[in-house]
């Protein structure tokens, strides 16, 4: 296991020995570090696990490991071409302290999950586009991949770095994916992508770049040897992906390969690798959530049909997905119906808060896609133009991409990272792939966490979003700790706990009657279990929570409409289950209270439903934003201003654009479009679409339930929540 004391770890340690009770060799002690902002793992005062106390916490976490989930796989970053050259314009010596503080387990994050790309993907600094099968003129084909080569990879210095990150992270993995087959492999005979519109349309496209349907069999072989060849560098890949985003309409490298042809090709894929004798992973779909299964939408690919051929079910051993479109919920449906792991396999969001928040999903493994440029965006060729000429030079000249989890100065030649990398270190310095996690309940009280156990070994990471140090009590099979979490930071938390002795009889828990309440009103009921049981849920709405002792229900609901809650209650050796179903009565918010933006009662603008414009967001106030913002578009909600006058308006906003999206969103006091405009707002560029923002402004409001209206006056902007207060408030 990857545990290292500090010599800081030791004293604290010891004085924990010396301070404990005459009992202590019968509890068991907790070991815990954290990172919050820019402080690296720092060791927090140790404690004991024992039987549960009556010491006052601010919110309760309880384990259950009775139910195991998914192994964990790691977390880390992709070794495309422009961050490995940008690590290759530090000195050596500044290279080396950067790969020590990203993989180091010890001394370091311990990352551990390396994607790495099968040619050329779209983020490279140096043109042209590659694949280890580029022909020499005159030749056509070459099925027998004699002119196969990884030697771009060499002279690029890719194969280096994943060497330097062996030396530091022994323990480190790697997966690949492709982005296209080589040029002669498809209909278009180019590497890159090709775009055409579709039949009817002037504005969406297709993918018209597509592998040749006698290629399958070559492209399997094509993937066989670059494993082999990696392996001769004495690098093992394990998992490949079946291709990035397959299908998708770009004009950099891409390839369409439809469902009849996935499903062949992995069935090949797999007997390729079974005949070269090798045991790599094969994932699946490597898309986003949407992508995966929507039937209500004409527009997504519903790659859930690759399963549908039992071959192909049978040939995937994972389910890779992106979450730039939809619900990440999919990812645990998906692994609770196929049984299969399931991967984040490329994310821009460096988000803590999105690490846990997937793990919980039942996601093994988060990678993060491009994350070292230089001090100016670097130099990348990635393009969202549907242009088939696209000037590449100009491309490569105008993309940036700032401020990503290391930035390299290439003047000084040294480098500097992003706070995140310390929370990230966090799960990745404590965990292996020894590790299972266990359900643990729902965040709340601004408290997250996730639990991983390795038989008698448990790690536990909480995550402290308020602004002030929190009480968490820990509690699992029947014993608890308390522990205090700073302001801001992840904490993790390590103990051993055999599990429980004697006779257990089964968990008991009574299905509650059906509960009516009122929107932002509270509601209490009380879950009946058998004695000596903690209650919890793995998934509540915003608004609702279970105190984990006694099974008493609060709830204080943000949204109105109909929905079934399920809770549970363990002893750590079972639990049982129970559901309620809870109608919510529509009625306005009343002043002071936090209104979500996602909670409207009526919209213009979006597509209806939500799935491509109310997007989960795990550093947002209730996990979820509405995103995609466009001039004209509106959001009606329901008030309730008990007396008349002028009230403070709070709107959280995040502006990822990297400029100010000016007058971008008023205040309108009716319904629609129609109503008088109250205030106007300017949305600064906050430094990401998740990074949050609040802006003050103030209206006049009259007294009564009423509609109110967030008109967009402009695009640019993500929105959060609102919330009127008294100006005495402030």
């Amino acid at each position: 296991m990857r545990r290292s004391l500090t010599v800081a770890l030791v004293t604290v340690l010891a004085a924990a020995s010396a301070a404990a009770p005459a009992e202590a060799h019968r509890r068991e002690l907790v070991l815990g570090s954290y990172s919050a902002g820019n402080t690296s793992w720092q060791p927090l005062p140790a404690t004991w696990l024992g039987k549960n106390s009556d010491t006052a916490a601010d919110a309760t976490v309880v384990v259950d490991p009775s139910q195991p989930r998914q192994r964990y796989s790691g977390i880390g970053f992709s070794l495309d071409e422009t961050s490995v050259s940008n690590l290759w314009k530090l000195t050596p010596a500044e290279r080396d302290r950067a790969i020590r503080l990203l993989v180091d387990p010890r001394t370091g994050a311990g990352l551990d999950r390396f994607r790495l790309t099968i040619g050329s993907p779209d983020l490279i600094e140096h043109l042209p586009f590659w694949s280890y099968d580029e022909l020499p003129t005159g030749v056509s084909d070459d099925f027998p991949l004699r002119h196969f080569s990884i030697q771009r990879d060499l002279d690029l210095h890719i194969v280096d770095t994943v060497k330097l990150i062996q030396r530091y992270n022994p323990r480190a993995t790697f997966f690949a994916s492709a982005w296209s087959a080589p040029a002669w492999m498809k209909t278009n005979n180019q590497f890159t992508g090709e775009v055409a519109l579709l039949p009817g349309s002037t504005s969406s496209y297709y993918q018209a770049g597509k592998l040749r349907d006698d290629c399958i069999d070559v492209f399997a072989r094509y993937y066989v040897k670059y494993l082999q060849a990696y392996a001769k560098q004495g690098i093992r890949i394990d998992a490949l992906t079946l291709l990035n985003e397959p299908g998708m309409d770009v004009v950099y490298p891409a390839m369409d390969i439809t469902v009849a042809q996935q499903q062949k090709l992995s069935v090949a894929i797999k007997r390729e690798l079974a005949a070269a004798r090798l045991g790599t992973d094969l994932y699946v779909h490597d898309f986003n959530f949407w992508d995966w299964r929507d039937p209500n939408s004409t527009a997504t690919k519903n790659y859930y049909r690759i399963f549908d051929d039992p071959k192909a079910l049978r040939a995937a051993d994972a389910i890779a997905f992106h979450p730039y479109w939809g619900d990440p919920k999919v990812m645990r449906d998906a692994y609770e119906q196929y049984g299969k792991p399931v991967h984040l396999t490329e994310t821009s969001d460096l988000s803590p808060a999105t690490i846990l928040d997937y793990f919980r999903l039942d996601a093994s493994s988060y990678v993060m896609w491009a994350q070292t440029t230089d001090q100016d965006g670097g130099t990348l060729h990635w393009t969202d133009k549907r242009d088939n000429n696209v000037d590449w030079d100009e491309i490569g000249r105008t993309t940036k991409w700032p401020d990503r989890l290391v930035k390299v100065d290439t003047t000084t030649r040294t480098f500097s990272v992003r706070n995140e990398l310390y929370a990230m270190g966090q799960f990745a310095k404590y965990l292996t792939p020894d590790y299972v996690r266990v359900e643990s309940g729902t965040p709340g009280h601004g408290i997250s966490n996730v639990v991983f156990r390795d038989r008698n070994s448990y790690v536990a990471v909480v995550g402290n979003s308020n602004p002030a140090a929190a009480r968490v009590r820990v509690v699992v099979a029947g014993k608890s700790f308390v522990a205090e979490v700073p302001a801001g930071a992840y904490a993790t938390y390590r103990w051993t706990q055999n599990p429980p002795t004697g006779h257990s009889h089964p968990p008991v828990l009574a299905a509650p009657a059906e509960v009516v309440a009122q929107q932002y009103g509270t509601t209490t009921f009380s879950l009946r279990g058998t004695h000596g049981l903690s209650y919890y849920a793995v998934d509540l709405p915003p608004g609702v929570s279970v105190d984990a002792g006694t099974g008493l229900v609060t709830l204080t609901p943000v949204a109105a409409g109909s929905q079934d809650l399920t809770f549970y209650a363990t002893d750590g050796r079972a639990r049982a289950e129970a559901k309620v179903h809870v109608t919510v009565e529509p009625h306005g918010a009343p002043v002071g209270v936090r209104v979500e933006a996602e909670a409207y009662t009526a919209q213009h603008g979006w597509t209806d439903g939500g799935a491509n414009f109310v997007e989960n967001t795990a550093s947002a106030s209730g996990g979820k934003n509405v995103g995609w913002t466009a001039a004209g578009n509106w959001l009606q909600f329901r008030v309730d201003v008990a007396q008349p006058g002028r009230y403070d308006l709070e709107l959280r906003a995040a502006n990822g654009s990297g400029t100010d999206a000016v007058d971008a969103v008023s205040f309108r006091d009716a319904t629609g479009a129609t109503g008088t405009t109250l205030a106007t707002v300017t949305v600064p560029a906050t430094g990401g679409w998740a990074s949050y923002q609040s802006l003050h402004t103030t209206v006049e409001l009259a007294a009564g339930d009423q509609l109110v209206t967030v008109h967009c006056e402009t695009g640019g902007f993500n929105l959060d929540y609102f919330r009127l207060s008294p100006l005495t408030y402030r």
